[in-house]
């Protein structure tokens, strides 16, 4: 009796192992398009979750040299109305909602799709669709996201 318990906890912890493994060589947050002004001061990255279970929850957003962001927005928009580049938030927030990144929880199945994907894709109903919108004074070279999914952290490095 004694050996099947140890078998099964072994078994347990080589599955939970294994599962944790898996989601950090694959991790779920992918990025489609990235839009930006001329001088690159504001910047607009197109995200998603392609897990199929569980959200995703963007905990910091830094940008170039691990630089704090002044003004980070999330927009949530759907595949036929697209996403809004602006510098100023407050003409725009009726039509789109705009909201703080950290409130936002990238659901599952919503990665970006590119534009010969949604093409030739048979559904022609919009999908949900995230952006993360950053405005700063200097020129965004880089983007590192920070997030949680199942309870792990996970980073990304997203170069303009």
């Amino acid at each position: 009796m004694k050996k099947v318990i140890r078998y099964v906890v072994f078994v347990l912890i080589l599955l939970f192992v294994s599962i944790i493994g898996f989601l950090k060589l694959n991790p779920p947050l992918t990025h489609g398009s990235i839009g930006t002004t001329e001088d690159k001061q504001t910047v607009i990255v197109a995200l998603g979750n392609k897990s199929l279970l569980g959200s995703i929850q963007i905990t910091d957003v830094s940008i170039n040299n691990n630089q704090q962001p002044t003004n980070i927005k999330m927009q949530i928009s759907d595949s036929e109305k697209g996403f809004m580049i602006t510098d100023t938030y407050a003409l725009v927030e009726d039509a789109y909602a705009i909201n703080e990144f950290e409130t936002i929880p990238l659901a599952p199945d919503t990665s970006p799709l590119a534009s010969k994907a949604m093409a030739a894709s048979p559904d022609t109903s919009p999908t949900t669709i995230y952006g993360l919108s950053i405005t700063e004074e200097s020129s965004i070279e880089s983007i590192k996201l920070t997030y949680r999914f199942f309870g792990l952290i996970f980073f990304k490095t997203i170069q303009v």
